[in-house]
């Protein structure tokens, strides 16, 4: 079976200059408020008990063998902010801070002076999604790995569906009837109909171009909502399905408030 790439394209936008405003002008616009999520993806380790006293006991899971249950987040010289983290769930938005820069995520426990978990950089503008997996070398959540996306209500709208390659090999995507190879960190966009059922299929191509299917199933949406597929590469040790797939259909997470205006110095 012969697999075919989908070349996306972008366009750049010209916004001219401005002239500079004055610290507390009240003609001076507040920065666009916008909002990070996390989304963890990987396999629970095997569930683990023990009896004592004729009682059973459900043992904690061995050290990085899940996430941390919760991160701080903090953005340079923001105050930090709380998040959980729980294996194929997005998170609650988080306010993020307007421009580029540091985005560190600390371990709630870690000491201040420690070295965060992750260092990552914001993009310039816009909403964004952070996926998140376990080293596959080092097979431990103590060094993960991660993926930027745009997550704003343009980047991904309703009426959409957007699959996430973060396996290291190439997927066979086959949607509605078309087909493409993702490669290995590449994203596939479509919009889809509104109240119909769309038939999504995964699976590992060979050298041959053979695809062995992993998922079968349909993308449904009702109005207001936007479907995100995220492919990952199984944990364990020779794991039955070594690839495995993610599906999570939202409506449109409500805008960040606008940050408040500058108040007029007297």
């Amino acid at each position: 079976m012969k697999w075919f790439r989908v070349v996306f394209w972008s366009a750049w936008c010209a916004v001219p200059a401005l002239p500079a405003q004055t610290a507390g002008d009240p003609a001076k616009p507040a920065p666009a408020a916008r909002q990070v999520r996390f989304l963890p993806v990987g396999d629970l380790p095997p569930f683990r008990q023990e009896v004592r006293d004729g009682v059973r006991y459900e043992l904690e899971p061995p050290a990085g063998s899940i996430p941390p249950r919760e991160v701080m987040l903090g953005f340079g010289e923001e105050a930090q902010q709380a998040s959980p983290l729980s294996l194929g769930r997005v998170t609650e938005p988080l306010k993020a801070p307007a421009g580029a820069g540091p985005l560190l995520v600390r371990r709630k426990n870690d000491a201040a002076e420690a070295e965060p978990w992750l260092k990552l950089q914001r993009p310039e503008e816009g909403d964004f999604l952070v996926m998140l997996w376990r080293d596959p070398e080092k097979g431990t959540w103590e060094q993960a790995r991660s993926l930027v996306l745009p997550d704003s209500r343009e980047a991904a709208p309703a009426g959409s569906v957007r699959v996430v390659n973060l396996a290291p090999v190439t997927v066979g995507v086959v949607f509605g009837g078309e087909k493409i190879a993702l490669q290995a960190g590449k994203t596939y966009q479509r919009p889809v109909s509104v109240g119909k059922e769309t038939e999504i299929q995964l699976g590992a191509v060979d050298a041959k171009g053979t695809l062995t299917r992993f998922h079968s199933g349909v993308v449904f949406q009702n109005p207001g909502e936007r479907t995100l597929v995220v492919i990952y590469r199984a944990d364990g040790v020779q794991p039955r399905r070594p690839l495995k797939a993610v599906i999570q259909r939202e409506p449109l997470p409500p805008p960040a408030k606008p940050a408040a205006p500058a108040t007029p110095a007297p």
